[in-house]
């Protein structure tokens, strides 16, 4: 919550002897995916006989069979993205039926722009989305504890860029800039069952294989499981499932398509719900109940509420849309209405209000198998009280592009062996985990003392932020840089 693209022509097969589908007749797995829409897009797998060229890195070298993706999110779209900058061929299999919209926003902090970068999409992405340069932390009664520019900080104004940006904007802006996107992406498909070749009756066909929701069986190089905190392929990994963190949330957009241009330039008073400054991140703290809010765009604020949830009935969503916006105003009925919550709470379209309980894992060294690994969510799910789920997920795309794209280059004349792979994605997932369990671990205890319901002790936390609190350390964890994919 606290939140070159001039490339080679490389052919690739949509389909060959070693990358066939089979029809099946196997059990059925469960997905547990919830949605509150999607967009549709027109884009299904085109089975054919004919090579099909997709523009990708000569650097590519020789790779072999395609890479699958479970997961058509951020992280799934993301690392088909920069796989296909290194040369790599991908297909992406997504349960939706199109892009998905639900999720509100995503903050996008410094270490995500450097990732942006090196998938060619910051300038696009900047130019309409509100840099934002300074953050309010406010209590429930509207008192304002703390406010700091995030210049202020050590990293200084030039590594502090933060934008928000609606999460389908994000997942837009990578389907299309994807080579060959109606070929690689197959919507309304997901994995049911994964298998490796020793497993089944694929030799030959590539070292792993999945089974679909259709009852094809599709055979790659590589599983990559982007599938979200629920992933079918960390539960084949036998990973333990993400832990409740005792709490939910609600997330939305409001618009105020009629708020005064002049005021939006982020310079002077606030113009947005409660008065808010059109470049600042508002947070309110409450007893078991914060919540937040921040432009997107000249017009469009997001905002959620996190509350404690610690009984059965309490952590399940509200059965219409109606339901869950009245539930997000009850939430925080007792504030300040000068803190704009309720009125961005109000002016959002029930249907576009979703719900999540709040989940982690600490997810330690090598998690995959074989010629199977996991990123974004599958591999580190986080609670998002530091905003760096999104931005981990495309961190991890890149680094594992560099990882796969160097290992490709230097297969000049032969794929890599299976074994190699394997051994680059245990490579990869050590050096995530090293990077990812740090701000899981930091994001969980930050949970802890802003869910805090104790009176007392919000007293206590309040007062620290009010009057001792630095500013300085506050972005430490985005200076990291994932690397660039042009410089292999």
């Amino acid at each position: 919550f606290f939140p070159a693209d001039s490339i080679t022509m490389r052919v690739h097969r949509c389909t060959s002897a070693g990358n066939t589908t089979q029809h099946h007749n196997s059990r059925a797995i469960v997905q547990n995916h919830s949605s509150y829409g999607y967009r549709a897009v027109r884009a299904t797998w085109k089975e054919s006989k004919n090579q099909t060229t997709t523009p990708a890195a000569t650097m590519g070298g020789n790779w072999g069979e395609p890479v699958l993706i479970s997961g058509g999110g951020i992280a799934g779209l993301a690392t088909a993205l920069a796989l296909s900058k290194v040369g790599i061929p991908v297909r992406v299999f997504e349960s939706a039926q199109g892009l998905r919209q639900e999720g509100a926003a995503v903050s996008l902090w410094p270490n995500a722009w450097r990732a942006l970068e090196a998938l060619g999409l910051a300038e696009e992405l900047r130019s309409s989305h509100q840099l934002l340069r300074r953050v309010e932390i406010c209590s429930s009664e509207g008192k304002l504890l703390r406010a700091f520019d995030l210049a202020e900080c050590d990293v200084g104004p030039q590594g502090s860029e933060t934008r928000g940006l609606l999460r389908a904007t994000l997942l837009q802006a990578l389907y299309e800039r994807l080579p060959d996107r109606e070929c690689v992406v197959e919507f309304a498909k997901s994995v049911r069952e994964v298998l490796l070749t020793s497993e089944g009756d694929a030799a030959g066909q590539g070292p792993v294989a999945v089974r679909l929701s259709d009852g094809r069986t599709v055979y790659g190089s590589v599983l990559i499981g982007s599938d979200g905190v629920g992933s079918e392929v960390a539960r084949y990994l036998k990973l333990s499932p993400p832990r409740f963190s005792g709490y939910c949330a609600y997330r939305g957009v409001a618009n105020f398509p009629d708020l005064d241009p002049d005021g939006v330039s982020g310079s002077g008073s606030g113009c947005g719900p409660g008065d808010l400054r059109c470049d600042t991140i508002r947070q309110i703290w409450g007893a078991g109940v914060r919540a937040g809010l921040y432009p997107l765009t000249r017009t469009s604020f997001y905002w959620f509420t996190c509350f404690n949830a610690d009984n059965r009935a309490a952590i399940q969503p509200p059965a219409s849309a109606e339901g869950r916006q009245l539930a997000a105003l009850a939430s925080v009925r007792e504030w300040s209405s000068a803190l704009g919550i309720q009125a961005a709470i109000a002016a959002t379209p029930p249907e576009d209000i979703s719900w999540s309980r709040i989940c982690d894992r600490w997810t330690l060294g090598a998690f995959g198998k074989s010629v199977v690994t996991l990123a974004g969510d599958a591999a580190h799910p986080m609670t998002p009280n530091l905003g760096q789920g999104g931005c981990t997920a495309l961190e991890d795309a890149v680094v594992l592009a560099r990882r796969l794209g160097a290992l490709a280059q230097a297969a000049v004349s032969t794929p890599p062996s299976s074994t190699d792979v394997a051994n680059t994605l245990r490579s990869y997932e050590y050096e995530r985990t090293s990077r990812c369990l740090p701000l899981t671990v930091r994001a969980n205890l930050m949970g802890v003392a802003l869910q805090v319901p104790l009176l007392p002790v919000v007293a206590a936390r309040n007062a620290f932020m009010e009057r001792a609190f630095s500013s300085g350390h506050f972005l430490d964890h985005t200076t990291y840089d994932c690397g660039r994919l042009d410089d292999l």
